[in-house]
């Protein structure tokens, strides 16, 4: 969500118009959900309500422990200050509250058609298990990456974009 917020992909006027109203509809929903003021409060208390499994919002979790870790001594009066330990702690239990419970369904094509269930069963296992040791690779994942160039200069990021739009 907080990718489409970007300066970049907002500016896709005639893209945004082709969306159905619905999609737009529920789009603003989420985007007055992620509104930082606040601290991201609607963020945090919708978070707070829901149940794992669930993926939190990892640049915001950083930022806090960041503000814990930053703004807060690690000794005072050459004690360890166990305030700041418990709230690095309660970011930590964040991230482990949101991990999957044990309690989920351990097969959830279930709930899927039956010509995906077939499809599965026509797979070799070896088939994929020799595509999984390939993929796994060092060498094969090293030569992949390789090539790829990252560009992390804003401007260029928005010269870019720019160019993509016109």
């Amino acid at each position: 969500m907080f990718g489409l917020s970007h300066s970049a992909i907002s500016r896709l006027s005639r893209t945004w118009e082709k969306l159905p109203h619905k999609t737009r509809k529920l789009y603003g929903t989420m985007e007055r959900m992620l509104d930082p003021s606040w601290n991201h409060r609607v963020y945090r208390l919708a978070v707070a309500k829901l149940s794992p499994p669930m993926i939190p919002f990892m640049p915001l979790l950083l930022k806090d422990m960041t503000f814990i870790h930053e703004g807060n001594r690690t000794l005072v009066e050459n004690l360890v200050n166990f305030e700041k330990l418990r709230m690095m702690a309660k970011a930590v239990h964040l991230v482990h509250h949101c991990r999957s419970h044990p309690n989920l369904p351990l097969s959830p094509l279930r709930s899927r058609p039956q010509y995906l269930l077939e499809e599965a069963r026509a797979i070799r296992a070896s088939t994929c298990s020799e595509q999984s040791l390939s993929t796994r690779s060092p060498a094969a994942t090293w030569a992949h990456i390789q090539p790829l160039r990252v560009i992390d200069r804003q401007k260029e990021l928005l010269r870019l974009s720019r160019d993509l739009e016109s």
